[in-house]
Protein backbone atom coordinates (compact mmCIF):
# COMPACT_ATOMS: atom_id res chain seq x y z
CA UNK A 1 0.00 0.00 0.00
CA UNK A 2 3.25 2.45 1.00
CA UNK A 3 4.15 1.24 -2.27
CA UNK A 4 1.77 2.17 -4.59
CA UNK A 5 0.70 5.38 -2.65
CA UNK A 6 4.47 6.78 -3.16
CA UNK A 7 4.65 5.68 -6.83
CA UNK A 8 0.92 7.27 -7.70
CA UNK A 9 2.22 10.48 -5.61
CA UNK A 10 5.33 10.83 -7.26
CA UNK A 11 3.89 10.71 -11.00
CA UNK A 12 1.35 12.78 -9.73
CA UNK A 13 4.24 15.53 -9.18
CA UNK A 14 5.93 15.10 -12.33
CA UNK A 15 2.57 15.91 -13.94
CA UNK A 16 2.47 19.25 -12.27
CA UNK A 17 4.11 21.10 -15.59
CA UNK A 18 1.47 19.73 -17.81
CA UNK A 19 -1.42 21.35 -15.83
CA UNK A 20 -0.46 24.71 -15.23
CA UNK A 21 -2.91 27.06 -12.93
CA UNK A 22 -3.97 30.40 -13.04
CA UNK A 23 -1.81 30.99 -9.89
CA UNK A 24 0.86 29.48 -11.23
CA UNK A 25 1.04 32.26 -14.25
CA UNK A 26 2.18 36.12 -14.15
CA UNK A 27 -1.11 38.99 -14.06
CA UNK A 28 -1.42 42.20 -13.29
CA UNK A 29 -0.87 43.05 -9.56
CA UNK A 30 -4.36 43.28 -7.28
CA UNK A 31 -4.84 45.52 -4.56
CA UNK A 32 -1.84 47.16 -2.07
CA UNK A 33 -2.46 43.77 0.07
CA UNK A 34 -0.60 41.56 -2.56
CA UNK A 35 3.21 43.60 -3.03
CA UNK A 36 5.13 40.81 -4.42
CA UNK A 37 6.09 40.08 -8.04
CA UNK A 38 2.75 40.01 -9.53
CA UNK A 39 1.57 37.16 -8.22
CA UNK A 40 -0.25 35.60 -5.64
CA UNK A 41 3.08 34.28 -3.80
CA UNK A 42 2.52 30.55 -4.68
CA UNK A 43 -0.74 30.02 -3.07
CA UNK A 44 -2.22 28.17 -5.56
CA UNK A 45 0.31 26.20 -5.90
CA UNK A 46 0.56 25.04 -2.40
CA UNK A 47 -2.97 24.43 -2.43
CA UNK A 48 -2.51 22.00 -5.28
CA UNK A 49 0.04 20.62 -3.95
CA UNK A 50 -1.91 19.91 -0.89
CA UNK A 51 -5.01 18.60 -3.13
CA UNK A 52 -2.92 16.39 -4.84
CA UNK A 53 -1.59 15.01 -1.88
CA UNK A 54 -4.66 14.46 -0.30
CA UNK A 55 -6.22 13.22 -3.75
CA UNK A 56 -3.08 10.32 -3.53
CA UNK A 57 -4.06 9.19 -0.22
CA UNK A 58 -7.86 8.96 -1.76
CA UNK A 59 -6.83 7.34 -4.47
CA UNK A 60 -5.25 4.80 -3.11
CA UNK A 61 -7.52 4.40 -0.21
CA UNK A 62 -10.35 3.42 -2.67
CA UNK A 63 -8.35 0.71 -4.23
CA UNK A 64 -9.40 -3.11 -3.00
CA UNK A 65 -7.66 -4.71 -0.73
CA UNK A 66 -5.21 -7.63 -2.88
CA UNK A 67 -6.21 -10.78 -2.76
CA UNK A 68 -5.81 -13.38 0.19
CA UNK A 69 -2.45 -15.55 0.05
CA UNK A 70 -3.45 -19.09 -1.30
CA UNK A 71 -4.23 -21.62 1.64
CA UNK A 72 -0.89 -24.21 1.98
CA UNK A 73 -1.68 -27.26 0.35
CA UNK A 74 -3.07 -30.24 2.52
CA UNK A 75 -0.52 -32.99 3.27
CA UNK A 76 -2.34 -36.42 4.31
CA UNK A 77 0.10 -38.26 6.04
CA UNK A 78 0.04 -41.87 8.51
CA UNK A 79 -0.74 -42.03 11.73
CA UNK A 80 2.67 -41.48 14.07
CA UNK A 81 3.35 -45.08 15.41
CA UNK A 82 3.44 -45.71 18.78
CA UNK A 83 6.91 -46.20 20.71
CA UNK A 84 7.21 -47.82 23.62
CA UNK A 85 9.99 -47.16 25.88
CA UNK A 86 9.89 -50.33 27.34
CA UNK A 87 9.14 -53.84 25.69
CA UNK A 88 5.41 -53.73 25.31
CA UNK A 89 2.74 -56.92 25.73
CA UNK A 90 2.54 -57.91 21.92
CA UNK A 91 -0.74 -59.29 20.68
CA UNK A 92 -1.32 -62.84 18.65
CA UNK A 93 -0.30 -61.98 15.29
CA UNK A 94 1.38 -58.59 15.75
CA UNK A 95 5.54 -58.29 16.05
CA UNK A 96 7.70 -56.42 18.08
CA UNK A 97 9.94 -54.13 16.14
CA UNK A 98 12.94 -52.62 18.39
CA UNK A 99 15.62 -49.53 17.40
CA UNK A 100 18.02 -47.64 18.98
CA UNK A 101 17.37 -44.58 19.43
CA UNK A 102 19.11 -41.46 17.41
CA UNK A 103 19.41 -37.66 18.27
CA UNK A 104 19.42 -35.61 15.62
CA UNK A 105 22.70 -35.98 14.22
CA UNK A 106 22.48 -39.61 14.21
CA UNK A 107 24.42 -40.57 17.15
CA UNK A 108 22.73 -43.40 19.48
CA UNK A 109 21.69 -41.58 22.63
CA UNK A 110 22.61 -43.37 25.77
CA UNK A 111 21.25 -43.53 29.10
CA UNK A 112 23.06 -42.78 32.34
CA UNK A 113 24.75 -45.88 32.71
CA UNK A 114 26.57 -45.35 29.08
CA UNK A 115 23.83 -48.34 27.23
CA UNK A 116 22.51 -47.44 24.08
CA UNK A 117 18.81 -47.01 24.61
CA UNK A 118 15.91 -48.66 22.63
CA UNK A 119 12.56 -47.83 21.67
CA UNK A 120 10.44 -50.44 20.60
CA UNK A 121 6.95 -50.81 19.16
CA UNK A 122 3.90 -53.20 18.07
CA UNK A 123 3.67 -53.80 13.75
CA UNK A 124 2.89 -56.32 11.21
CA UNK A 125 5.46 -58.95 10.79
CA UNK A 126 5.64 -58.56 6.95
CA UNK A 127 7.36 -55.37 6.78
CA UNK A 128 8.81 -52.78 9.66
CA UNK A 129 6.70 -49.91 10.92
CA UNK A 130 9.47 -47.36 10.43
Amino acid sequence: MLKKTAFVFALSVMMIPMYPSVGMCWHHPASNYHHSHGYHGDDALWWGLGALLLGTFIVTASQPPPPPPPAPPVVYVQPPTQVYTSPPYVPPGMCRWERFRLDGYGRMVLDQYGQPVKEYTIGSCQYPPY
